[in-house]
């Protein structure tokens, strides 16, 4: 976070309080305390605080993540008995476990709280963190008042107000106890408890609840029924119904299991092959969905809901292997709030290797041309910021979020504390994902093994964090619509969606989003590849003509609608963020160059942009000088700051005194000389074939302005009367235009002229 965000003063405040807070903490480690306040005196200050909050009708939300520590990983039945008066600060309670139970409606701050006591009635507050939204799940569906459950290994903490708590940054520390259970003690159970009750009452109970939208208490109620000794037609019932509830929370994994109850797929209820087919598509196993659609099809043919369930599939199919899409129809669905796009991943000639001195890579696998398709990916996980103006409220949809990393002193002000809390909530409700998730880079930090315990997985949320850390970015709507050149824009048939704040010209890159394939993309300032956005697809296309073996590369740090960023500060951003610094021709040769040079060329780029627009004498003057500043060729080591002086001059032999078709077509090739392009046969009076041909035997350094000026070119040689160019022209125009917006469905074929 800069200095340069919203609220950064009063979001560092918080930050140092919370440091502040952590070391006074760290003196007290491993101390038992003796002035516990009283249970009355906790439910007194807690009801307050909570009466307060709800009076508060916006509120910035706010998640602290702490020192680390691993998850519990022990069985129950190994670990002891542990009260609150024996829990010491700062402490982790390994071997231990907690029986508790809440004692107030909970209420929702940094964290959800709660005021738990033991089985002596001694009282303490209690904080979850990373669960899932108020408008999502309420608090009161978690942490409800008279709950019992069980803490495995706890951490008891010193809070910023000097307030003692017992932390859960680990949900799956919790085992939930239902009201049935044995280990519940009696005198906390309910008067209803010895009542017997059938499956068929538990199940009216769920359907109700479902009706209504309380799918975690309709789960309870199902499950409830199916300890009561059902018949198996009534099982067979509670699971359906449960698989419902579980696919409305995506909880695919669970839903499968309910499904498969009756193993083989012709045996299986309409219901249950619909919604089984439905959590393999959720688990974008289209295949298997289809499969599973297929039967249902067959044995039901009338279900019009299978039919089309199976068309949706097939189509996931066919893009998934061939990597075409309908644009029109996806630019469409990203007006979707949130803009989570239904369709499939595409994976082109591309696969995951070591990398020399970087971990791994993705690497090419056969030969490939520029605006090649390489990936077409959706989002693991995407957390959607809604652009000014909007006023939204949707899962994975946050106007405001902080983020504060205490031990690793930063703030974000984004959606990347939604995207933690997003995935770990994954993570729990699919297990399957686990694998793939946690194979991503995670620096140095060492998680415990993670398989699942008494029955249930175990998610280490510091282990979470870390991975988004590395592998998350900020990303546009779309990327079309991050475009705020009106040149670039007038080459687009679609209108743009504003993601701006008013009277900035400063992108708002809130939304973040992870792409578990194209995390393995490592960074380069000279990148092979380019990506761009649509919703929640990340699309990569070659950035030029790459052979079998060759290392995906893209620049982490670049951003549509800005100059490129100085060599020097983009590599300590790097180091900031990443760990490392970029060793590609381009930052080699910045490191080698000597301050005097660098200066120079600095002061020559300002003096450039004041010389007067019409003045070509004096602008053709200093980028001589400029030029003079460079030592190696553009096609080792590409000039980016040299684009927008070089194609400035483009205007000036277009029209006026100094109008000239050959030269406007000298000075655009000149221009992408510079990016490290080598291009023949494209001079106006250069025909060394007929009919004539543009060559680009090597594509350069991308840059946002590449498509005006093959644009440029295509008008000049229709001009000349050279159609032939001129069609050429436009087809490296229309690859340019896919390196930077992903597609050329929005790209206008016609260049219209200026209005």
């Amino acid at each position: 976070m800069t200095s340069e965000e919203p609220d950064y003063d009063q979001i560092a405040k918080v930050l140092a309080a919370q440091q502040q807070a952590a070391r006074n903490a760290g003196k007290r480690r491993g101390e038992r305390p003796r002035d516990l306040p009283s249970r009355n005196q906790i439910i007194d200050e807690f009801t307050m605080v909570s009466l307060n909050y709800r009076m508060n009708s916006y509120m910035v939300n706010t998640t602290v993540i702490g020192e680390p520590y691993h998850p519990s990983t022990a069985s129950l039945n190994t670990l002891k008995k542990i009260s609150i008066r024996d829990l010491k600060i700062e402490i982790n309670h390994r071997g231990f476990y907690m029986l508790l139970r809440f004692l107030c409606p909970p209420m929702r701050m940094t964290a959800i709280m709660n005021i738990a006591e033991d089985e002596q009635g001694t009282a303490n507050p209690f904080a979850l963190y990373l669960q899932e939204p108020e408008h999502v799940r309420p608090a009161q569906s978690i942490l409800k008042q008279n709950r019992v459950f069980i803490l495995k290994e706890p951490y008891f903490k010193v809070g910023t107000n000097g307030q003692y708590a017992i932390r859960v940054d680990h949900p799956t520390d919790i085992i939930w106890l239902f009201e049935d259970d044995p280990r519940i003690p009696e005198n906390w159970r309910s008067k209803s408890f010895k009542e017997t009750k059938p499956a068929e009452y538990w199940k009216k109970q769920g359907n109700d609840l479902v009706n209504v939208g309380k799918f975690y208490d309709a789960i309870e109620m199902y499950s409830r029924g199916l300890r009561s000794s059902p018949t198996s037609a009534e099982e067979e019932i509670l699971r359906n119904n449960r698989a419902l509830a579980n696919l409305r929370i995506e909880a695919y994994d669970a839903v499968l299991g309910d499904v498969s109850f009756i193993a083989k797929l012709e045996d299986r209820s309409e219901k249950a092959l619909y919604r089984g087919g439905l959590a393999l598509y959720g688990l974008q196993r289209f295949d298997e969905a289809a499969e599973v659609l297929r039967v249902l099809e067959t044995k039901f043919p009338d279900s019009a809901d299978g039919k089309r369930e199976l068309a949706r599939t097939l189509l996931r199919i066919k893009e998934q292997k061939t990597g075409v899409y309908d644009w029109k129809k996806l630019y469409m669905a990203s007006q979707l709030r949130p803009p989570k796009i239904d369709s499939a991943s595409f994976t082109g000639p591309i696969e995951i290797r070591d990398s020399p001195s970087r971990g791994k890579g993705l690497f090419t696998t056969k030969q490939v041309k520029a605006g090649d398709l390489l990936l077409c990916e959706k989002a693991f996980s995407y957390c959607f910021a809604a652009p000014p103006g909007e006023a939204v409220k949707a899962k994975s949809i946050s106007p405001a979020s902080v983020l504060l990393d205490v031990p690793g002193n930063r703030g974000f002000f984004r959606t990347q504390a939604d995207i933690i809390r997003d995935v770990s909530n994954k993570l729990i409700m699919a297990p399957s994902f686990k694998s793939e998730f946690e194979a991503l880079f995670h620096g140095s930090y060492e998680s415990v093994p993670s398989t699942p315990v008494d029955g249930a997985p175990v998610v280490d949320t510091f282990l979470v964090a870390k991975i988004i850390n590395f592998n998350c970015f900020g990303c546009p709507l779309t990327s079309k619509d991050a475009i705020s050149d009106p040149e670039w824009n007038r080459a687009s048939k679609l209108p743009s969606t504003i993601q701006h704040d008013e009277g900035s010209q400063s992108p708002l890159y809130r939304t973040t989003g992870l792409w578990l394939k194209a995390s393995f993309i490592n960074h380069s300032c000279d990148p092979t590849c380019r990506r761009s956005f649509l919703g929640d697809l990340q699309i990569v296309r070659a950035a030029r003509d790459l052979p079998a073996g060759t290392e995906l590369t893209f620049s982490y740090l670049v951003v549509l609608g800005k100059s490129p960023e100085d060599p020097k500060s983009l590599n300590r951003r790097l180091l900031e963020g990443w760990g490392f610094e970029c060793s590609c021709p381009i930052c080699d040769e910045d490191k080698e160059l000597p301050p005097t040079i660098k200066n120079r060329r600095s002061r020559l780029l300002k003096e450039f942009d004041n010389i007067a627009k019409t003045n070509l004498k004096k602008k053709k003057e200093v980028l001589q000088q400029l030029e003079s500043t460079y030592s190696r060729p553009p096609t080792e080591v590409p000039r980016s700051q040299m684009w927008l002086p070089l194609f400035s001059l483009v205007p000036l032999y277009a029209t006026g005194k100094h109008i000239s078709n050959e030269k406007a077509v000298d000075q655009v090739l000149s221009t992408f000389a510079s990016a490290g392009y080598i291009i023949k046969g494209a001079r106006l009076l250069e025909v060394e074939e007929l009919p004539p041909r543009i060559r680009v035997e090597k594509w350069g350094l991308p840059n946002e302005g590449a498509t005006s000026a093959w644009l440029t070119l295509r008008n000049a040689y229709k001009a000349w009367g050279d159609m032939d160019r001129a069609e050429q022209a436009k087809e490296f125009a229309r690859i340019s235009w896919m390196l930077f917006i992903g597609e050329d469905f929005s790209f206008v074929w016609e260049n219209p002229p200026k209005v």
